[in-house]
């Protein structure tokens, strides 16, 4: 009985391990890479001081994106992964809109001692490429289609497959 038990474990591991660790890796690939400059000395700040502080922070931004590609990678081969996409495209279109603040941008540089402006005084810049914006969320719309049809194309293909239902070990 230890020995069907033992075997029973290798074949899961030998069905899970191998897409567990392509979800890792394209994890990684996908922005795990981002990370790593947040924890070096005084880059991290600078990073974090781009994105308004009402809103979400970088890391976290970054962490669910990682999270939802290793999602779709474990989730290769079926619908759910095609749900998973558009819903980060959906994600990634609300944060580009919040973080941008609908396409117009204000930084405000202070003066400091030590600094080319005097103390006390601000210079303000408004940036707004609201079209630019207006574009990248034209692209989105058109991934997020793009992901439909995929899962269209998807079931179609399963729909003509015969059923053979595997047995699991």
């Amino acid at each position: 009985m230890a020995e069907k038990e033992e075997k029973n474990l290798r074949d899961w591991l030998s069905i899970i391990l191998p897409r567990v660790l392509k979800a890792a890796f394209w994890g990684f690939i996908m922005g795990g890479e981002l990370l790593i400059p947040l924890f070096l000395p005084g880059l991290g700040e600078q990073i974090e001081g781009l994105f308004p502080r009402s809103q979400m922070r970088f890391t976290h931004l970054v962490a669910i994106f990682v999270a939802m590609e290793v999602a779709i990678q474990l989730f290769d081969g079926t619908i759910i992964r095609y749900a998973i996409s558009m819903a980060r495209t959906i994600i990634s279109m609300i944060s580009l809109y919040l973080v941008t603040n609908g396409g117009i941008m204000t930084i405000k540089v202070s003066g400091m001692p030590g600094t080319p402006l005097p103390t006390g005084q601000t210079i303000t810049f408004t940036i707004d490429f609201s079209p630019i914006l207006g574009i990248l969320l034209i692209f989105s719309i058109l991934s997020i289609v793009k992901n439909l049809l995929q899962a269209i194309d998807f079931l179609s293909q399963k729909a003509e497959e015969p059923v053979d239902i595997p047995e699991l070990p």
